[in-house]
């Protein structure tokens, strides 16, 4: 099991709120937050997990399983965009992907912002963890809410043991 730092900070942006992340019943969930607003019947949500890494390789498995969880369920799922965030042994990736989903039985355009960040681990800085946070809005809606969950990737730091 891989230990969640306890120094783990960000800020979260204004019209934001947490939720306890036990909710989702997602494992490695560390953090929801969703936005105060709803558009279309959806409400914009972030998430914050973690996982150990097995190894080289991780970061773009994840990136992949996440698009194929999507794949399962919704429709219309496009890639548009994937992009490497600096090397191993700390490699990460962004990506965008877009998919339709119903909403009382309407269709619903939405956007997913998805961040892999290899990091070490507190418990053994010779492993590796896979930091995910995850961004999904209304296609209408992302835009003006992607500056926020920028701010708050750009705050997030996890404190190592000393």
């Amino acid at each position: 099991m891989t230990a969640v730092p306890p120094n783990l900070t960000f800020r979260l942006p204004a019209g934001w709120r947490p939720v306890p992340a036990e909710m989702a019943g997602a494992p490695g969930l560390v953090f929801i937050g969703v936005h105060e607003t709803p558009d279309a019947g959806f409400t914009a949500n972030v998430t914050v997990g973690v996982q150990a890494s097995a190894g080289p390789g991780l970061v773009p498995a994840l990136a992949a399983e996440a698009v194929r969880r999507i794949e399962a369920t919704e429709r219309d799922v496009v890639v548009q965009r994937q992009d490497v965030l600096g090397e191993e042994p700390a490699l990460g990736l962004g990506q965008q992907v877009t998919f339709t989903t119903d909403l009382d039985g309407r269709p619903v355009p939405l956007v997913q912002a998805q961040v892999f960040l290899a990091a070490a681990d507190v418990e053994d800085p010779q492993r590796q963890v896979v930091w995910t946070i995850t961004f999904t809005a209304t296609a209408a809606q992302a835009p003006a809410l992607a500056p926020d969950v920028e701010e708050l990737v750009r705050s997030v730091r996890a404190g190592l043991p000393a």
